[in-house]
């Protein structure tokens, strides 16, 4: 009895259904957009015959494995049976392309259910989307929007998207706003996640000649641009915006609702700065958090820390295209119809 393998490329582009036997927790983690989770072991299971292996040997823990496996063999093959109803075709994959891809594939066949295995599992799949972002991106134009602080540049990109402009929304894939702050209330998925969800992102975008995103640093939170998309936004056409402090500060207000946290996660977080900023005016900013005055904190941060950190890191050459604003209303009709003309 021969499984079919298919190539990761032949699959995604096929459009196949993908089915992930790799435990939740690896799953959660992080696998291919879209995928189900049928598990052929529990995070428990696997670490037994993990321990079984290196102890007494691969005999053994094959031993171990059909043990653990056979009361399971009717609900994992009866699970892939009803999402084969729904898709034609269906592949199944585990971390490399090994031993659990195949016994489930194997208990498929056996069970007069056809499905595909993925050569080369997840980490095929993965080395498929860096490479593939790259192909995506070489003929693209990449728009990159920079500005201060509290300018709105997320939510306004957010409302292009929604208007069916290319729009890449880096900082709601990371999990993370891009400041001190900017992970509360938000989690981050982990690495090879970030890279597969900028990956499926991208391939959204692909009909069109140009991709808009955000100005941001290689580093959001706890995670790292793709190399592909870093390079690229390093070359872009850069749109410098900019709107009143008061404006900027009552944006921030609203984007972050300070009022829905304790104050201890926002003192927690400034503590990360201290060292930049001078001893009076971290505990201006320290006073202003634990009186709840966030409005005064948020202006004397961006005056003291965020302003002069941006000053830094936007262009100051190769600007292609400047926009003032007097409010977060008017910065997106400009920029509306900025990208009107190009589409």
């Amino acid at each position: 009895m021969e499984i079919e393998e298919i190539e990761v490329e032949k699959a995604v582009n096929g459009k196949f259904a993908f089915i992930d036997v790799r435990t939740v927790e690896e799953f959660k983690d992080f696998h291919i957009p879209k995928a189900y989770n049928v598990p052929l072991f529990t995070k428990k299971e696997k670490e037994l015959i993990s321990k079984i292996y290196r102890e007494k040997g691969e005999r053994e823990a094959r031993f171990e494995a059909v043990k653990v496996v056979s009361p399971k063999i009717y609900s994992i093959v009866s699970r892939i049976d009803e999402i084969k109803k729904k898709h034609e075709n269906v592949v199944v994959y585990c971390w490399r392309g090994g031993l659990r891809s195949l016994a489930v594939a194997s208990f498929c066949q056996l069970a007069g259910i056809f499905v595909f295995r993925l050569k080369g599992g997840y980490r095929a799949f993965r080395q498929f989307i860096l490479d593939d972002m790259d192909k995506i991106l070489s003929d693209k134009k990449i728009f990159v929007v920079y500005g201060p602080t509290g300018c709105g540049k997320t939510k306004i990109l957010k409302d292009l998207m929604a208007e069916g402009f290319p729009v890449l929304n880096i900082e709601g894939l990371a999990g993370h706003r891009g400041s001190v702050f900017g992970g509360i209330g938000l989690k981050q998925p982990s690495q090879k996640m970030f890279d597969t969800l900028v990956w499926a992102a991208l391939r959204n975008c692909n009909n069109s000649p140009f991709i808009i995103v955000e100005g941001e640093s290689k580093r959001i939170g706890n995670l790292y641009l793709p190399d592909a998309l870093w390079s690229k936004m390093a070359g872009g056409n850069k749109i410098v915006v900019s709107m009143p402090l008061r404006e900027r500060v009552k944006h921030s207000l609203k984007e972050y609702s300070p009022d829905r946290f304790p104050s201890k996660i926002f003192l927690s977080a400034i503590k990360r700065i201290e060292r930049y900023l001078p001893p009076k005016i971290y505990l201006q900013i320290k006073e202003s958090i634990c009186k709840k005055d966030y409005e005064k904190a948020i202006e004397i941060l961006m005056l003291t820390y965020y302003d002069k950190l941006y000053g830094r890191s936007m262009p100051n050459t190769d600007v292609s295209t400047e926009i003032n604003a007097e409010n977060l209303i008017q910065l997106k009709e400009k920029l509306l119809d900025y990208f009107k003309d190009i589409h």
